[in-house]
């Protein structure tokens, strides 16, 4: 049973979009943004975007996070939609919402540095004495804020890494992607959406 269950986990793991239905991929991937989201009350940051976790001085309240969430993932999946009708006209809208949705679960894990401003504590310090002149010359760094920063940064590649493979594999699974010139197009795509629209529109609220 628990040969069973790891080769499931790996499975999961490895070839999401290969190996389940897309009504499990939908519940895993909602399943996974709600948790987090509720998780979210109680860290000192909002996903502004996919790709943009920012720091706040206060906690954010359910709806700021859920219209994050909503806004974000829609938004890119309806660019990716339109990109993968482009390239295979028998692309289906719920295969590009689940490739979204389970490409996030790695950008998710961050939030969990961010409970009770866990992350605020050690970066806001650290900015002040890099950006105060005046200490710059005799600058000191506690050894364990060091350590964890690094931990940290080295963290958010592999979140950014595994997100990139979800979102590839998923677009790919679901329109056959194959030339280069439209995986650089691809890219492209959900570089401008993240940055651009997403940002104006998380403004607002």
């Amino acid at each position: 049973m628990n040969n069973l269950n790891q080769t499931i986990m790996i499975k999961f793991i490895t070839k999401p979009f290969e190996k389940f239905q897309e009504k499990q991929l939908l519940l895993i991937g909602i399943s996974t943004a709600l948790v987090f989201s509720l998780l979210q009350l109680l860290s000192k940051c909002r996903q502004i975007a996919i790709l943009k976790t920012v720091e706040t001085t206060e906690y954010p309240n359910f709806f700021q996070i859920i219209a994050d969430n909503i806004i974000s993932t829609l938004l890119m999946s309806l660019v990716l939609f339109a990109l993968g009708k482009y390239i295979n006209s028998k692309t289906r809208f719920i295969d590009i919402l689940n490739t979204v949705l389970i490409a996030r679960i790695p950008l998710y894990i961050p939030i969990l540095f961010s409970i009770n401003g866990y992350m605020n504590n050690i970066t806001e310090p650290l900015i002040e004495k890099i950006t105060n002149t005046s200490e710059f010359t005799n600058l000191s760094i506690p050894l364990m804020s060091l350590i964890v920063f690094t931990i940290f940064g080295l963290l958010i590649v592999l979140f950014l890494i595994g997100f990139g493979y979800y979102i590839y594999q998923g677009f790919k699974t679901a329109t056959h992607l194959k030339k280069t010139s439209q995986i650089i197009l691809f890219i492209l795509l959900i570089l401008i959406t993240d940055i651009i629209p997403t940002r104006l529109l998380t403004t607002l609220y």
